[in-house]
């Protein structure tokens, strides 16, 4: 009876625009329908569906799997599902008849957890690639440590940038798939501003014969200005991105990051620079006096 009052106080608005009660155009009748039987790999399944409001659905998924599984403790033996399905799944076992039931998170949780599985490892083959050339190309572990190094301490302001903007916006703001490509896009460019610091320094220090010290300071001096630009430009640019609902993450990692990179560039990487014997103290040549013979 609940049901039918509130079909029939619904209105619906007809071709002359005004609202007409939704009894004028159907009759509302109660009848017995077949249940539909839910089957998916041969196996039956009945699916629960709910909505999240404003909130990350691993949140309340973790309450809801709490509560399931103080709810059926009594009657099942109740253990996490094999390592093929995902880590939220429960594997409820009868204890009286053995029947096994598995308890699975589907939907948008498992988009989400496919996504983060896919772009975590490519984050990971981002990492063992870019240190795996700088061993190439400096043939120094020392230096390839101390730009990979900058590059996760930049990688802190991609978490710290994800905070702020959660508190400084109306809604909500969660570290999203798109902000997984913004902390790759953030190795590549925290590691080009380390190498402009550590070649231009080398470069010194080789070809001036310059005092390592004096080299690593007129280094960031000089290449501050080119860092400068670049991250002024990367931010500008992702500021386009920061207030769609899709690649808002992307933009506040790039502009979040890219804040980190330049102060870690510029004030981590030198102090490591002047600890790491991997550059030398000078280029071992001595300046050679010019003389002038007088001949009388």
């Amino acid at each position: 009876d609940a049901i039918r009052s509130k079909l029939s106080s619904l209105e619906l608005m007809n071709q002359i625009g005004l609202m007409i009660p939704l009894t004028e155009v159907v009759d509302i009748v109660e009848v017995n329908s077949t249940p539909t039987i839910m089957h998916k790999d041969l196996k039956r399944v009945i699916n629960v569906i709910a909505e999240t409001d404003n909130v990350s659905q691993v949140y309340p998924l973790l309450a809801a799997r709490a509560k399931m599984q103080e709810y059926f403790a009594d009657k099942y033996e109740i253990k996490t599902a094999a390592i093929s399905t995902y880590m939220f799944d429960l594997e409820l076992t009868d204890k009286k008849t053995g029947e096994t039931f598995l308890l699975r998170w589907d939907g948008e949780m498992k988009v989400t957890l496919d996504t983060f599985r896919d772009l975590g490892a490519a984050f990971i083959a981002a990492l063992v690639l870019i240190f795996f050339l700088l061993v190439i190309y400096y043939k120094s572990f020392a230096l390839s440590g101390i730009i990979l190094g900058g590059s996760f301490l930049s990688l802190i302001g991609v978490i710290w940038g994800h905070w702020v903007a959660d508190l400084v916006t109306t809604h909500t703001f969660f570290l999203t798939a798109t902000s997984l490509i913004g902390f790759i896009a953030l190795m590549g460019i925290s590691s080009r501003n380390s190498l402009l610091l550590i070649d231009y320094a080398m470069g010194l220090i080789r070809e001036q014969n310059m005092e390592k010290k004096r080299a690593i300071a007129s280094a960031s001096a000089t290449r501050a200005i080119p860092i400068f630009l670049t991250a002024v430009a990367i931010i500008l640019g992702s500021a386009l991105l920061a207030g769609d609902p899709i690649f808002g993450g992307l933009g506040v990692a790039l502009i979040s990051g890219t804040v980190a990179a330049v102060f870690v560039s510029l004030l981590f990487v030198p102090v490591l620079m002047d600890n790491t014997k991997a550059i030398p103290e000078n280029s071992g040549k001595t300046k050679e006096s010019d003389t002038t013979e007088t001949l009388n």
